[in-house]
C-alpha cells in the first residue's frame, strides 16, 4: 500500500522545481498567494480557507509552486539582484566579492612571470616556460590521482573525509555534505590544482593570499588555456544564455571541443 502510495504521489512531482531545484523566490510568491488567499476564504467559511491553505502547500511541495508559470513570471519580473541571492544554481562557479586585502590577480600573475605581453596583439599571454610547465603539471596530476591529495593540502581538510561529485555540468567538493569548493568541470579543477602547484614555486607570496583570492586567480588563469587538461581538444570560447532554477543569465563560456568539458564560464554583466 505504501508503495502505490508513494507512486501516487511521485505522479505529481516536477524534479525540474523541487529539491536542489527549488526556487526560494518563487516559494515565497506561492506560500504568501496561499496565506492571503487562505485567510480571504477563511472569513467565508473556516474549513474553506483551511482545506485551500492545506491544498497550497502540498502543491508548492511537490510541483515546486501553486500558480502556474511562476517560475517563467519570477525570473522575468523580479530584480536580478534579488534572483542572485537566492539562486543556488551548481551550473556556474559561485563568485565571492573581493576583499581590499586580496591581491589583484593580473599583478600576481605578472610578477610571478606567468603573463607577459603579447608581441604581435596588443593584450597579454602566457610565458612559454610557464606554459610548459602548467601542461605538465597537468598531466601528472591526472596520471597520479592526485586532485584530493593536492586538494585537501589546499583547503586544509581531511583528505579522507573529501568527497568529489558531479552535479550536471559542475564538479563538487565536499565533506559531510558541506560545500568546500566548486569548479565547471573535472577538467577546470585540474587546471587549477596544476596551476597552483606552479604558482607557489613561482610566487613567494602564493600561501600567504586567502583560498578565495587564490581561487580567484586561478580561474583567471584557465582563460589562457588553449587546450584541453582532459581531452586535449581545442578549447573555444562563446556566448550562451544559461538557465538556473530562478534566473537566465548571459555567459561567456571556454568549452573543450573533444569532450564538451567546460573550462570557463563568465558571467556578462
Amino acid at each position: 500500500m505504501s508503495t502505490e502510495r508513494t507512486g501516487f504521489i511521485d505522479r505529481f512531482k516536477q524534479p525540474e522545481y523541487i529539491g536542489e531545484n527549488r526556487c526560494i523566490p518563487c516559494t515565497i510568491v506561492n506560500v504568501t498567494i496561499a496565506i492571503v488567499v487562505s485567510t480571504a476564504l477563511t472569513f467565508a467559511a473556516i474549513p474553506l480557507g483551511i482545506a485551500f491553505f492545506a491544498f497550497s502547500m502540498s502543491a508548492i511541495y511537490l510541483r515546486g509552486y501553486l500558480v502556474p508559470g511562476t517560475p517563467t513570471l519570477t525570473k522575468t519580473y523580479f530584480p536580478d539582484w534579488s534572483l542572485r541571492v537566492f539562486d543556488k544554481s551548481e551550473m556556474s562557479t559561485p563568485t565571492r566579492t573581493p576583499k581590499e586585502s586580496d591581491r589583484d590577480p593580473e599583478a600576481v600573475l605578472t610578477e610571478a612571470n606567468v603573463i607577459e605581453p603579447c608581441e604581435e596583439i596588443d593584450d597579454l599571454c602566457l610565458d612559454d616556460g610557464f606554459r610548459g610547465a602548467w601542461h605538465d603539471s597537468m598531466e601528472r596530476v591526472l596520471e597520479d590521482g592526485a586532485e584530493k591529495n593536492d586538494l585537501s593540502r589546499i583547503l586544509d581538510a581531511d583528505e579522507d573525509e573529501l568527497e568529489f561529485e558531479e552535479h550536471e555540468s559542475a564538479f563538487l567538493a565536499r565533506i559531510d555534505g558541506r560545500r568546500l569548493g566548486q569548479w565547471e568541470s573535472h577538467a577546470a579543477l585540474v587546471a587549477d590544482l596544476a596551476a597552483a602547484r606552479e604558482l607557489s614555486d613561482r610566487y613567494d607570496q602564493w600561501d600567504e593570499l586567502s583560498v578565495d583570492n587564490q581561487s580567484r586567480i586561478l580561474s583567471g588563469l584557465r582563460i589562457f588555456l588553449e587546450t584541453c587538461p582532459e581531452c586535449g581538444g581545442t578549447i573555444t570560447a562563446e556566448q550562451e544564455t544559461v538557465e538556473s532554477c530562478c534566473r537566465s543569465m548571459e555567459v561567456v563560456a571556454a568549452t573543450c571541443e573533444g569532450c564538451d568539458a567546460r573550462i570557463l564560464e563568465v558571467e556578462q554583466n
